[in-house]
């Protein structure tokens, strides 16, 4: 029976014996598929816990035909052997199914010093190969690695589809990491993904629609490590919502004034605008009063004898005195901002009842309402 074995690297032709030697990629044998294995380079895994190798494996053609019930697949590093899927005991076990290729393998109970290269070695009668070309790096941990938030930084506009995914690796699929997020902020979707060199994700995505109310808080996403003999371990990363809004057109003054009939009435009065607009409220804006859309009762570019403002309107303050009020003069008036830079706005959802009379009425209390464009 012939028995093939790996040579060492410095072999550099095929030897025929009653065993034959293969070398590195099986360079000096005839055939078109190579021995060689697929696997990751590295994987990171939580001291205490398992880790699953993605593994597959490629041989010459001609040899596939020994690859059968008759086969085992052992892990070594350097010439010791850590794995032999005949005798698992609690080491591990052999995942994937040798004559379809697949080699995956799941190590229990990892340990600061089992961080190690490994390579895979197939056994099968008439057929020995250590795939050494290959090796994996395994690391393993005292902390479990950090999730990962995507996007890192969450700068939008209140009103936009907010969409944070955190992923966190699972190099142990039967104890994958549960990822929890610091609020309920909307829909929650988890899964299971794979990477390009077959390694796992956990991964949970959080759909919200941003609010102001979000702005400033911290959202934090943690991965919770479960570990083989029942303890957990966790680690978490955050970011700052950082919420931009436009600030509603509004004024804030009284609902209702009473004045005593041939008295002058002050109305105290603030207002704002949308942020976009605020560098336009400059020395060229002017107040005005009016009680409808097409009346003027004050100008404060002509002011006259009918009253005068008192607030500066680059300080948002619109506080005005309106003159010699009449029982004619009994109306609700609201106030509009003009600017000659194109800024023109009515108030008008925000208006204060002035009720002239024979007595003297204090103001009520103050009220604003939004007003957009």
């Amino acid at each position: 029976m012939l028995r093939f074995y790996q040579s060492s690297p410095t072999v550099k032709c095929c030897v025929k014996h009653y065993s034959l030697v293969i070398q590195r990629f099986v360079s000096c044998v005839s055939g078109s598929a190579q021995f060689m294995t697929f696997m990751p380079q590295t994987i990171e895994v939580l001291s205490g816990s398992c880790v699953t190798i993605p593994c597959s494996f490629g041989i010459e053609d001609k040899y596939k035909s020994k690859v059968d019930e008759t086969c085992k697949a052992l892990w070594k590093s350097d010439q010791t052997v850590v794995f032999d899927s005949r005798n698992p005991q609690t080491r591990g076990h052999l995942t994937g199914n040798l004559r379809n290729r697949d080699c995956t393998t799941t190590l229990n109970n990892m340990r600061p010093e089992n961080s190690k290269n490994y390579f895979f070695r197939l056994a099968c009668e008439g057929l020995l190969y250590n795939f050494f070309q290959t090796q994996l790096h395994i690391s393993v941990k005292d902390v479990p690695p950090t999730p990962t938030l995507t996007p890192s930084t969450l700068k939008v506009e209140e009103g936009t589809s907010v969409s944070l995914k955190c992923s966190a690796p699972a190099p142990c699929l039967s104890h994958p990491p549960a990822l929890t997020w610091s609020f309920s902020l909307g829909h929650i979707q988890e899964s299971l993904q794979e990477n390009q060199d077959r390694t796992k994700v956990q991964t949970s995505v959080l759909t919200f629609t941003a609010s102001r109310l979000h702005h400033g808080k911290e959202i934090s996403c943690t991965a919770i490590y479960n570990k083989q003999d029942g303890s957990s371990q966790s680690n978490s990363t955050s970011l700052t919502a950082d919420i931009s809004w436009s600030a509603p057109f509004m004024t804030f003054m009284p609902q209702t004034i009473e004045v005593l009939s041939g008295s002058c009435v002050t109305i105290p009065c603030s207002f704002d605008v949308e942020d976009k607009y605020k560098s336009k409220v400059d020395e060229t804006c002017e107040a005005v009063w009016k009680y409808d859309q097409w009346t003027v009762v004050f100008n404060s570019r002509t002011p006259q004898t009918t009253g005068h403002l008192i607030g500066n309107l680059k300080n948002k303050d619109c506080t005005t005195t309106l003159n010699n009020m009449r029982p004619e003069n009994s109306k609700k008036y609201f106030f509009r901002i003009e600017c000659n830079n194109n800024l023109k706005q009515d108030f008008k959802t925000t208006q204060v009842d002035i009720s002239v009379t024979g007595r003297f009425y204090s103001p009520s209390s103050y009220t604003s309402v939004n007003n957009s464009l």
